[in-house]
């Protein structure tokens, strides 16, 4: 059976693809750079705190800092999704996506890509979107609700098989 999935690229598609980096093929770097923010948020609190016990007038200082920190660590795959997205090419947006029995091709106005199964490194689903992974840095977005061909629950079966990995949920 063959699939076809058509997919508009914006900045919600990568927030996805920025989450699902961060939780899985990311993950340990992502714990380090998490454990260093809240000790530096953690930092600036008490600072703050110091500052404003010796009646210090600069204390917002290091409390707006704590919460600049604390708002990009919340908002951190949006933000990259956000920026990310001004670097999409306006012809690269819309992509189809035909998955045969060899491999599948990637299709937009800007670039025709052909990619075999082995390639992908790992699968990750969302209620949304079908997320692949070809390396750290390089990674491709499916819309569940995108196909043309086919459905998404076969769709889950298909690529489990065509390339021996397990679909992870995140």
């Amino acid at each position: 059976m063959e699939f076809v999935n058509r997919t508009a690229i914006g900045g919600r598609e990568l927030a996805a693809l920025s989450r699902g980096a961060r939780k899985t093929v990311r993950r340990n770097r992502n714990r380090m750079v998490r454990v260093m923010a809240v000790l530096i948020i953690a930092l600036n609190v008490f600072f703050a705190w110091v500052s404003l016990r010796v009646g210090d007038s600069r204390w917002w200082l290091n409390g707006a800092l704590a919460l600049f920190l604390l708002v990009i660590v919340f908002w951190e795959d949006r933000l990259n999704g956000r920026f990310r997205a001004k670097h999409v090419l306006p012809e690269a947006r819309e992509v189809t996506a035909s998955f045969g029995p060899e491999g599948y091709t990637h299709v937009s106005k800007a670039s025709d890509s052909r990619f075999t199964y082995d390639q992908i490194r790992m699968i990750c689903e969302t209620p949304d979107y079908f997320l692949f992974y070809l390396d750290r840095n390089l990674g491709q977005i499916y819309a569940k609700d995108g196909f043309v061909q086919g459905t998404a629950m076969a769709f889950r079966e298909f690529i489990s098989q065509k390339t021996g990995l397990t679909v992870r949920n995140i």
